[in-house]
C-alpha cells in the first residue's frame, strides 16, 4: 500500500522554520513564532506519519545542528555508573531507518534525514487535541489492525483538525 493521494509531497515542500528553533522542546510544548505556534514532531515514525498527513503547507523543517547525548548504565562488580556519551551517526542512522521503516509500513514517503520537522498548530489546538482526534478517529479499527489501514481514518481527522 502506498500514499496515492493527490497531496504534494510534504517533506519536499516543507519550508524553513520561521525563527531560530528551540534548543531542545518537549513534544507537548507549543513553539510561539511570527508565523503562529509549531509543535516539533518526534524522531518517531508515529510523529513523522501525523506531520505527513497534516496540510503539507503547515509543515515546517531546520539543519539538525544539535549534539545529542546518549544515557549509558553500566552495572558490573562495582555497583552501578550512569553517564553521558555523545549520539553517534550509527545511532542516528538506526533511529531514522526506524522511523522510514514506519512510514514504509503505512505506505508514506520516507522522511528525508538531517533536519529537525515542526508543524504548524491549527487554532488554538494542542498536540494533545491532535492525539485525541487521531485515537479517537483510529478506534473504530480492528484491534490486530496493520498500521498502515489507520491511515485513510488519521488522514481525515487530520484534515478535519487542519480545515477548522
Amino acid at each position: 500500500m502506498s500514499d496515492t493521494s493527490a497531496a504534494p509531497n510534504a517533506w519536499d515542500t516543507a519550508r524553513p522554520f520561521p525563527g531560530p528553533p528551540p534548543g531542545f522542546s518537549d513534544r507537548r510544548d507549543a513553539i510561539d513564532t511570527a508565523d503562529g505556534r509549531f509543535w516539533e514532531l518526534s524522531e518517531s515514525g508515529w510523529d513523522a506519519m501525523l506531520g505527513y498527513l497534516a496540510d503539507p503547507a503547515t509543515l515546517a523543517r531546520c539543519v539538525e545542528t544539535r549534539h545529542h547525548q546518549v544515557e549509558v548504565t553500566v552495572i558490573d562488580s562495582t555497583g552501578e555508573r550512569t553517564f553521558f556519551v555523545p549520539r553517534t551517526a550509527d545511532d542516528q542512522q538506526i533511529i531514522d531507518e526506524g522511523a522510514n521503516s514506519y512510514l514504509r509500513d503505512v505506505g508514506l514517503p520516507q522522511r528525508p534525514t538531517g533536519y529537525r520537522w515542526f508543524q504548524r498548530l491549527p487554532g488554538d489546538l494542542t498536540v494533545k487535541d491532535i492525539d485525541e482526534a487521531v485515537y479517537e478517529a483510529s478506534r473504530e479499527l480492528p484491534r490486530d489492525h496493520h498500521p498502515a489501514e489507520a491511515v485513510p481514518a488519521i488522514r481525515a481527522a487530520m484534515e478535519r483538525l487542519y480545515r477548522r
